[in-house]
């Protein structure tokens, strides 16, 4: 059986030394540290492979000089393809119009539309409407809208953030700008997550803060959003069937892991694969390599 996948994508996370400026060595995250077998996000971490939990390390760089950027890194995870090359550099934040139809055709978005229709695919965000305010004039959309957009998959709003059908991009919603919304813990998020995941087959959810604590070099913004995303991650681990659904959680870049520096990293990112079909991603030691084996789990 084909199972649910759930894909949180975590912008802007790296793979780096432990050391003083490395929060995901210096904060508590036993959720993370769960998912990775027991060890800490860092440039030691340690492979793991069986048939329903795999840890491994992916190579952000895609071949190419220069630091790695969101643009032509996700449209790369996403893909399978490498965007930087076919650029012909490095791009950020959002796609260059030279990877933009390669975008559009071959996401795992545009596989699951093409075989299940639309409706298959899930965007669990809820966006503000400053955020349609911002890109819609001159069509500057993200990777993973303009892929969700591309697919037919639509784009979830404040009223069904305000319904428990979306999910905040810092996960409780304590910092939602428009109409009024509760917030809500982690784990309530995490139940709302896998509602989601249940009815589509493939859903995502971005995380962007971590990559915005990063480029501010804020010790504790990072810390206050591990934390949370620790606690979501810990309540999907104790909600997921293993033998039905599977949580994919990678990054595009480094970047978080070293606030020494306000610019991204050529660290490693992190994949770990949690549930059925885990083990479909073995050997994956590149961005190119996760939407292939996604498309694998959702023939």
């Amino acid at each position: 059986m084909t199972p649910h996948v759930l894909f949180v994508f975590l912008d802007g996370v790296g793979l780096g030394p432990a050391g003083p400026m490395n929060p995901l060595s210096t904060c508590a995250l036993p959720g993370f540290a769960r998912l990775a077998g027991g060890a800490p996000w860092t440039d030691a971490l340690p492979p793991l492979a069986t048939p329903t939990h795999v840890v491994a390390t992916l190579d952000a760089t895609l071949g190419m000089p220069g630091l790695p950027q969101s643009g032509t890194g996700q449209t790369a995870l996403f893909t399978g393809v490498n965007a930087a090359a076919l650029h012909g550099a490095h791009y950020g934040p959002t796609p260059p119009t030279t990877v933009r139809d390669v975008l559009e055709r071959e996401s795992v978005m545009a596989h699951v539309a093409q075989r299940s229709g639309s409706d298959a695919g899930a965007f669990a965000n809820a966006f503000p409407t400053r955020f349609f305010a911002a890109v819609e004039p001159r069509g500057r959309w993200s990777a993973t809208t303009r892929m969700a957009r591309a697919a037919g998959v639509r784009l979830r709003l404040g009223t069904d953030l305000a319904a428990g059908d979306a999910v905040a991009a810092d996960v409780t919603g304590a910092g939602w700008p428009d109409l009024p919304v509760t917030p809500v813990s982690e784990a309530v998020a995490a139940e709302r997550l896998l509602a989601i995941t249940r009815a589509h087959r493939f859903t995502l959810f971005e995380v962007f803060h971590t990559d915005k604590a990063g480029h501010a070099q804020d010790a504790a913004m990072a810390a206050a959003v591990l934390g949370t995303l620790d606690r979501l991650v810990g309540a999907l681990l104790d909600r997921i069937d293993v033998t039905r659904e599977l949580l994919v959680i990678s990054s595009d870049h480094g970047n978080l892991e070293d606030l020494s520096t306000r610019s991204h990293t050529r660290h490693p990112v992190p994949l770990l694969a949690w549930g059925a079909g885990a083990d479909t991603f073995l050997g994956a030691a590149s961005l190119t390599d996760v939407t292939p084996a996604l498309r694998r789990v959702l023939a």
